[in-house]
């Protein structure tokens, strides 16, 4: 699948190569890090170094902001003024990127509702089990967005603080008749508001919940998992966040083929997966697009870092994010 800048990049730590311009912003390029933490920090470190006139870092990831103000930090200590001067854009609300935002060390960040995907998807899967139609329009269920800024932090952490509270204070049913499968495409800590909500689901639908997370973010990891949850034989539905969805087709097929099968964070339209439920990443992107030009007016130099080009998130949240930038 092509990056951003219409050209392949390459594997993990590598950047696509060439420029796109668009608009007031040229587009450097992309950084992949396979959801490797260190290889994240590594990027925007490189980064640094190779472009001294940039203006700003852009994460596609919930991790890649947050790695990309510690590359900030550490440069500062070290004598070069960039903190600030280069504006850091995430995704996602880790609390690592909204106490960034909160010591104005981040711009910004667009945020999903994993909790959301976690509570729906298990809700989708007893529906659809038990006969009633799936929600949404031609298979799709969209979660929106919210943009967190230094105005609108405090709120925002809050109102999480709060949900995540309240999955933990529930008692989940016992001898939960059904059983489901979730599947998560990294390790983030992301993903812990999606078991929360996998855990009020457990309480309020009386389901019971195998929630896993690959250790890496490659499609063997998320596979073996996969395969690993068909043979145990009591999964009656599985909602995974699909890493690759052109190499692992024929095993969501075998899934379907098993049972109902969602999709949610990450699509894969061409399996016959029953719903996707999640962000619209495309219009993910260009709220993000909008708040880089709001911060950056003038435009400059930007880089883009991303765990992953192959799956459908990244791909379209990178489309909308270019467009955007594009647009007058």
């Amino acid at each position: 699948m092509l990056g951003p800048v219409g050209c392949r990049p390459a594997g993990p730590g590598g950047a696509s190569s060439g420029e796109l311009k668009v608009g007031k912003f040229v587009v450097l390029g992309t950084r992949t890090d396979n959801a490797d933490f260190t290889v994240a920090k590594q990027n925007a470190e490189n980064t640094l170094q190779l472009h001294p006139d940039l203006a700003g870092m852009v994460g596609i990831y919930a991790y890649n902001g947050p790695k990309s103000v510690e590359a900030l930090r550490e440069a500062q200590k070290n004598g070069r003024d960039v903190l600030g001067k280069v504006k850091v854009f995430g995704f996602d609300g880790l609390e690592e990127s909204l106490e960034a935002i909160e010591a104005g060390h981040l711009e910004g960040t667009v945020v999903q509702q994993p909790f959301e995907f976690g509570y729906q998807s298990m809700k989708i899967l007893k529906d659809l089990v038990e006969g009633r139609p799936a929600p949404g329009q031609n298979g799709l269920l969209d979660i929106p967005v919210q943009v967190v800024t230094k105005e609108n932090v405090a709120a925002y952490r809050s109102e999480v603080k709060a949900r995540l509270a309240l999955a933990k204070s529930e008692v989940p049913a016992g001898g939960a008749p059904l059983k489901f499968a979730f599947v998560s495409n990294n390790q983030g800590s992301f993903w812990e508001e999606a078991r929360a909500g996998c855990l009020k689901a457990e309480a309020e639908l009386g389901v019971g919940v195998d929630f896993q997370m690959p250790a890496l973010q490659e499609a063997a990891e998320q596979n073996r998992i996969i395969e690993s949850l068909l043979q145990k034989g009591e999964i009656k539905g599985m909602a995974i966040s699909v890493v690759s969805p052109e190499s692992q087709g024929e095993l969501l097929a075998r899934v379907a083929a098993k049972m109902p099968l969602v999709t949610h964070d990450s699509d894969a339209p061409a399996s016959p997966r029953r719903v996707y439920l999640g962000t619209n990443n495309y219009a993910a992107g260009r709220a993000l697009g909008k708040l880089v030009k709001a911060r950056l007016p003038e435009g400059g130099k930007l880089m883009i870092f991303v765990g992953s080009v192959d799956a459908s998130n990244a791909a379209e949240r990178q489309r909308g994010l270019v467009e955007e930038l594009a647009a007058p």
